[in-house]
């Protein structure tokens, strides 16, 4: 039987995009898609976890990160054919009311905590902590879709960068959500 996973095209380093191009997987288009999968996974068991664990307002959150790990397939589809060489696979585009769900929804959990004044150091909790490890994997998302533009001239970049930039905000203040009001901030007095 032929799998349908193992192409073993990846036996000389390469990989074939959504566009059709043959990229090395070092390639900014390969880097930006591998990154967004591990976004998609840490975020996937986030939201797992957060409805085993129950938090406060467990249903809400999990049904947006149910939506969030929607929006990671619009965005692979955008980083894998940047170009739009095939549109009948872009099934749906990122729009600003994209952009303005997420903010609204930051905006929402942060209006609910206390921020701390100063950087924290860690999560209070293992939830919150798997909230911030994947706050810091869309960070990595972020700056490999920069590399990504720089990449592809004429790529339009504003909103999905945007949206990633947000997306980084999201988990942050999730996270601080999750553990609040209990946060462990810098203090330096540790080092002593």
């Amino acid at each position: 039987m032929q799998s349908r996973i193992t192409t073993k095209r990846g036996d000389r380093g390469e990989t074939v995009a959504l566009s059709g191009e043959t990229y090395p997987k070092s390639h900014a288009v390969m880097a930006c898609v591998g990154t967004l999968d591990e976004l998609r996974a840490h975020a996937a068991w986030l939201r797992l976890r957060i409805r085993e664990e129950q938090p406060r307002d467990a249903d809400t959150l999990c049904d947006f990160l149910f939506w969030l790990l929607h929006m990671f397939f619009v965005l692979g589809t955008f980083c894998s054919d940047p170009l739009c060489k095939h549109p009948e696979y872009h099934k749906r585009a990122l729009s600003p009311a994209d952009l303005d769900k997420l903010e609204k929804e930051q905006e929402r959990l942060e209006s609910q905590i206390d921020l701390p004044a100063a950087f924290v150091v860690s999560a209070s909790n293992s939830l919150a902590a798997q909230a911030d490890v994947t706050c810091t994997v869309a960070r990595r998302l972020e700056r490999e879709f920069v590399r990504l533009v720089e990449t592809i001239p004429g790529l339009p970049g504003d909103l999905p960068l945007a949206f990633l930039n947000r997306l980084g905000d999201y988990f942050f203040v999730l996270a601080r959500f999750i553990e609040s009001p209990k946060h462990e901030t810098v203090d330096y007095h540790a080092l002593d």
